[in-house]
């Protein structure tokens, strides 16, 4: 919600008045200079800005578009391998539009494979939706960054933010199901296991048939 820029003078409450003041501190209304922290986080903002204003090139070891789909025993060493790719880029490009592509679905792997299990701790999978929700957020800035004139990759990288604020949102499903400890009735007793366990709300199939959407998408931008 953005705030409102003008500057209001008449007289009202005190809470009211309050209220107004911090809302102008924000804003920018009472005229002061912008902290140093404000300042650096503005600088932090125009860095990535000018990183995802290139186009990203994508390392050769990423560059057969074949990062694994779920499965239950999915190798350790893939995603550390993955996880080296990901700092190497860092190091090369900085933060870019690939990176956070890289990044959201590492990422999204590690949820998955929390969530998957019958029982898990919702703390634990609540902390990896809200990381996650950070990444597609920066993401989806550098995404807004990126050159328009390369239509054609940005496309796929479009499907590919799509694909992971839908997995978002089914891995919240998912964790608030387990949470409050919602029963599964006995039609969707009869779905799960089954090719349809995707439709049941807060079930493993529904996440890690999102998942491998993102893995698709993902593979796509290659």
């Amino acid at each position: 919600m953005y705030l409102r820029k003008e500057c209001f003078h008449k007289k009202t409450s005190k809470i009211l008045i309050s209220t107004i003041f911090a809302g102008l501190l924000i804003s920018g209304c009472d005229d002061k200079q912008p902290k140093a922290s404000e300042s650096a986080s503005a600088e932090q903002a125009d860095t990535r800005h000018a990183l995802c204003s290139d186009l990203p090139k994508i390392p050769g070891t990423i560059q057969n578009g074949d990062f694994p789909y779920w499965s239950d025993n999915l190798a350790e060493s893939d995603i550390k391998n993955y996880l080296n790719t990901l700092s190497d880029i860092e190091k090369n490009q900085g933060k870019t539009l690939i990176y956070y592509s890289l990044a959201l679905i590492i990422h999204a792997s590690k949820a998955t494979q929390i969530v998957s299990k019958d029982t898990f701790i919702p703390e634990e999978a609540q902390l990896q939706l809200v990381q996650l929700n950070s990444l597609i957020s920066a993401a989806q800035e550098c995404y807004k960054a990126a050159p328009s004139s390369n239509n054609s990759s940005l496309i796929r990288y479009s499907f590919l933010l799509d694909a992971a604020d839908q997995y978002d949102k089914l891995l919240a499903e998912r964790i608030q199901r387990h949470q409050n400890s919602v029963p599964y009735t006995e039609g969707e007793k009869g779905q799960i296991g089954g090719v349809t366990e995707w439709m049941v709300k807060g079930s493993v199939g529904r996440v890690t048939r999102s998942y491998n959407n993102v893995v698709s998408s993902f593979n796509e931008l290659h």
